[in-house]
């Protein structure tokens, strides 16, 4: 229900959106702590990188973005077959943050990663899998990250899993 409130408040730009540095980093361990309990429920091995440089926070509205990342998170551990892996990497690019989650599971069919982030769309595959949604949660991400001057995309091969990035512009640079 909160989803599709947050949706009609985007697409009517009636969502007040507060701009701030925020810690990605941080925010996406937050992220992983909370979902723990499924990671092991199903055997899930998570890894996170970041670098070898300590990384600069991103400008954004922290409630919105957490919303992204547990987003992303969930959909990574969701259509992860047991066992399987899901990879977080931080990367400096230019003057943006990329973040990007690679998962070990069932993966996007080409003929529909066009249409992923559409509202009420999911990809035919899915139906293979005891998995709820709605289709609203990637159009959300999409909406999210348009108003944080952000970019999200996904590249994927079927039966070879996913990996789902955003960017988003340095906190340093926006001051």
């Amino acid at each position: 229900m909160n989803e599709l409130l947050d949706i009609s408040r985007l697409e009517r730009g009636k969502l007040t959106v507060s701009t701030q540095p925020v810690d990605l980093v941080t925010m996406t361990r937050e992220v992983l702590a909370e979902t723990d309990v499924l990671v092991q429920e199903r055997r899930h091995r998570v890894s996170v990188s970041t670098g070898d440089h300590p990384l600069p926070a991103v400008r954004a509205d922290a409630q919105l973005l957490r919303q992204v990342v547990m987003n992303l998170v969930s959909n990574a551990i969701k259509y992860t077959p047991e066992g399987g892996a899901i990879e977080v990497r931080f990367e400096r690019d230019g003057d943006t943050l990329r973040w990007s989650i690679r998962d070990s599971g069932i993966g996007i069919p080409r003929s529909s990663q066009a249409r992923l982030f559409e509202k009420f769309y999911r990809a035919e595959n899915v139906s293979t899998l005891e998995t709820e949604g709605t289709g609203l949660g990637l159009y959300l991400v999409r909406l999210i990250m348009e108003q944080l001057d952000g970019r999200v995309w996904c590249e994927s091969e079927e039966g070879a899993g996913s990996t789902f990035r955003f960017t988003l512009p340095l906190a340093e640079l926006a001051e």
